[in-house]
């Protein structure tokens, strides 16, 4: 059973091309290997985080998780009520949408008698009847994320403490002044229109629109001072497909000597126009990014994930725990 969960779960240390496939349901690739759809990926990458960092590391008390370009923070939300991360902070500047974890969590999809003996270990923070038990949203600032500009945020003193702080309060609100659009700014491999929109519908009868609009008002970080002390205790960020912040988790991460896990997507090549591999090469293909990434942190790692589209997870350890 342990070898299922493997086959299906965990990340593999090869670099197998994207050949889905299944004789029970129709995969957008030919072929015979199994991938996990797109529906499941979170928990996947979830999944990955926890048995390459480890539960003690990810449930450390007086630490957050910051998760960069977290869309409708879905991610977030699995790492905080299923995996039982502390704080989990989602920075994007589109809201919050988590109805339908939540109604999975009120389903009792999450409990130990679903989901059986073998993959209840996945779901640590899940006992049998937590649906009746209220979840947790993640925390939320809600902006584009540029790695400069917040470490100059966190490092602030004295007078440049105000002007820092006008700057977060600006940003915010800059980011609620947009308005997305179901078209979305691109389309991605999988399919997926990642920087569309994800501003919840009102105008349909809703069971969870007001609580989820109260709940997601309190998960925004509108206090510059919270967003600083947040951000402070970061022992990990991460990003899951999250288009041109590729590099600025990684430059982020660096500067403050933690570690990062990117699955990138996009490359973007027209706005990183100097990015450059050691070779001198521009970097405009998909293996030019994962190995610009690479290249940016010597003791980086790379494997794959079973997923459909692109898989491969880029990524650092603590510290005290790099491979030799």
């Amino acid at each position: 059973d342990d070898q299922k969960v493997k086959n299906v779960y965990t990340a593999k240390n090869n670099d197998s091309g994207v050949n889905g496939g299944s004789s029970l349901a129709k995969r957008r690739w030919g072929g015979k290997r199994n991938w996990v759809r797109n529906q499941h990926k979170n928990s996947v990458f979830r999944i990955f985080l926890m048995q390459t960092y480890g539960l003690d590391y990810l449930t450390k008390e007086n630490s957050t998780l910051i998760d960069v370009a977290g869309g409708k923070g879905e991610l977030s939300w699995e790492l905080t009520n299923l995996t039982g991360v502390k704080d989990c902070v989602v920075i994007d500047p589109r809201p919050l949408n988590l109805g339908l974890c939540e109604t999975k969590w009120e389903k009792g999809m999450f409990e130990p008698k679903r989901t059986g003996p073998v993959f209840s270990k996945w779901y640590p923070a899940c006992k049998d009847g937590c649906k009746l038990q209220k979840w947790k949203w993640p925390l939320h600032i809600r902006c584009f994320f540029d790695s400069l500009e917040f470490l100059k945020f966190m490092e602030a003193g004295g007078d440049g403490k105000q002007v820092a702080n006008e700057w977060y309060n600006s940003e915010l609100k800059k980011a609620k002044s947009i308005s997305w659009t179901t078209k979305g700014l691109s389309q991605h491999e999988d399919g997926e229109s990642h920087n569309g929109s994800d501003e919840p519908k009102m105008n349909h009868v809703d069971a969870h629109a007001t609580s989820n609009e109260n709940e997601r008002s309190k998960s925004e970080i509108n206090n510059p001072d919270v967003a600083r002390n947040a951000l402070a205790r970061c022992n990990l960020i991460i990003g899951f497909h999250p288009d041109q912040a590729a590099g600025e988790i990684a430059d982020f991460a660096m500067a403050r000597n933690i570690p990062w896990c990117i699955v990138p997507c996009c490359v973007y090549s027209d706005l990183f126009p100097r990015r450059r591999l050691s070779n001198g090469f521009n970097v405009k293909s998909y293996e030019q990014l994962i190995q610009w990434l690479l290249e940016k942190d010597p003791s980086a790692n790379v494997c794959s994930l079973d997923l459909e589209g692109r898989s491969k997870v880029v990524y650092t350890l603590p510290k005290d725990r790099q491979l030799q």
